[in-house]
């Protein structure tokens, strides 16, 4: 008998396998991340009457980005009729540990 070359298999299953493990590696990490965001889901108010940013009125508790910005300038309208101030709605707010007092939201929109 002569020389036989090696037959080279095709490992279309081991492929395939580590394709699947990377998706489910995947998978796991992002229900994961998401899973340790207590904050609630929903939009909050800051109101800020004058330039100092840690002087500010909270209202929380929003479906919709529409509906705190309404709240938000009809708020600052009222405390400051001369037009002064500024107003931002946050997604998903919640306090910084690291922060004592300071919010960290998900989005923020003016």
């Amino acid at each position: 008998m002569g020389y036989r070359r090696p037959v080279k298999l095709s490992r279309p299953w081991h492929r395939n396998a580590r394709r699947r493990s990377i998706v489910a590696l995947a998978a796991i990490c992002g229900l994961l991340s998401g899973c340790g965001d207590d904050r609630p889901d929903q939009w909050d108010a800051f109101v800020y009457p004058g330039d100092d940013l840690f002087d500010y009125e909270a209202i929380r508790g929003f479906k919709t980005f529409e509906l705190c910005q309404v709240a938000a300038i009809d708020r600052l309208q009222s405390l400051r009729p001369d037009g002064g101030g500024d107003y931002e709605c946050g997604y998903r707010c919640g306090l910084d540990a690291n922060f004592p007092g300071m919010n960290i939201c998900k989005e923020t929109r003016k």
